[in-house]
């Protein structure tokens, strides 16, 4: 009987200049899009739902259609679609049984009978169950990976971008890397973890911590660590000694030589809590950003903002601070290099590229 027990893990890969595209609900429940400094109201009725990438806000409207923001233009796609996915480079969504995909300012059918499928950046990995193929959309086009499967096992399912983790039918662990299929190794990791061009996972036998960077595989730790994360191009991990360490661009950096109370990889940005202060580790530079631990803080892509110890907001960003309002903050967001947030008599404001906006 031959099938396939998906591991899939899809690492983000491609380099995309952000378009700064943010998308909120205003108090009226007034659907906005914010373009590159630019306001635009898309819907005058409360969506139902909506996701936000680098190039597309995807949403669907109050009458169930679902849209897609892109260059300025407004995509009336289908209706009746199940769930969607929107991320840095494409849109992935379902209609019925059928898998579309819109990028670029064009949509394609993937799949007539898809099964589980998720997407990430610039991939698509799904199951095609009409054909019975595991397949990925990839660069325009549909590769298959697996055929004459029997059936599809979701428990261990995820999927990031460019690059997908999976066992095969014979037990082996593979990916499909750079358009590539890679065979790793004979039998399943454990704790597989995914990154932006990093893979990082427990050796079955040894136990070593190993990584999977730019095509080679790299032992990091000899003994299993107590935690890990990766982020892009990137792999935090606390050592069975307490090392709090990065693996940075294939570079390996001792944070700390005790482990922190708290910490997060996400994107490119590293932000931890120890001994009551806040730090972030950034581009090679490890900052202290505050002395104690705010109440409430969130970051993207090298941006940190954070309510500071008088309540106003503040934002953290290559090592300087500067506070955004004194007013008193009902909500806010970080989105790459956008901050929006909700003060006052629900007045929404954004920062963007230094200056400040509102509607």
């Amino acid at each position: 009987m031959r099938y396939i027990l998906l591991v899939l893990l899809v690492v983000s890969y491609v380099f995309s200049k952000s378009q700064n595209i943010v998308a909120y609900s205003d108090y009226q429940k007034k659907f906005f899009v914010f373009d590159d400094g630019k306001f635009r109201q898309l819907e005058f009725q409360p969506v139902l739902s909506y996701d936000i990438g680098d190039k597309c806000v995807g949403y669907v409207t109050n009458g169930n259609h679902f849209k897609v923001y892109n260059n300025r233009i407004d995509y009336d796609l289908s209706s009746m679609v199940r769930s969607y996915k929107v991320t840095d480079n494409l849109v992935s969504y379902q209609v019925g049984t059928q898998l579309y995909v819109f990028e670029n300012g064009k949509k394609s059918l993937l799949s007539r009978y898809v099964g589980n499928y998720f997407a990430d950046d610039s991939l698509v990995a799904f199951f095609d169950t009409e054909n019975y193929f595991f397949q990925v959309y990839y660069k325009g086009k549909v590769i298959t990976l697996e055929d004459g499967l029997l059936y599809e096992d979701i428990s261990l399912f995820k999927v990031g971008s460019n690059i997908v983790a999976y066992i095969d039918a014979y037990n082996n662990f593979k990916i499909f890397y750079r358009g590539e299929s890679i065979e790793l190794l004979q039998t399943l990791p454990a704790g597989v973890e995914i990154g932006r061009n990093v893979l990082a996972y427990i050796e079955p036998i040894s136990n070593y911590l190993s990584v999977f960077y730019n095509g080679e595989t790299t032992v990091l730790e000899n003994f299993k660590p107590k935690s890990y994360q990766a982020g892009y191009e990137k792999v935090a991990y606390i050592t069975n000694m307490d090392d709090f360490k990065l693996f940075d661009n294939g570079e390996v950096y001792t944070i700390s030589s005790f482990k922190p109370d708290n910490y997060k990889l996400k994107d490119e940005m590293l932000v931890y809590e120890q001994q009551g202060q806040l730090f972030a580790f950034y581009k090679g530079n490890n900052f202290l950003v505050e002395n104690y631990i705010p109440t409430s803080y969130k970051f993207h892509k090298g941006t940190i903002v954070y309510f500071d110890q008088n309540g106003y907001l503040n934002l953290f960003r290559n090592g300087e601070r500067k506070i955004l309002t004194y007013e008193n903050v009902n909500d806010y967001k970080v989105l790459r290099n956008v901050v929006i947030y909700n003060e006052g008599m629900n007045t929404t404001k954004i920062y963007y590229n230094g200056k400040e906006y509102s509607e």
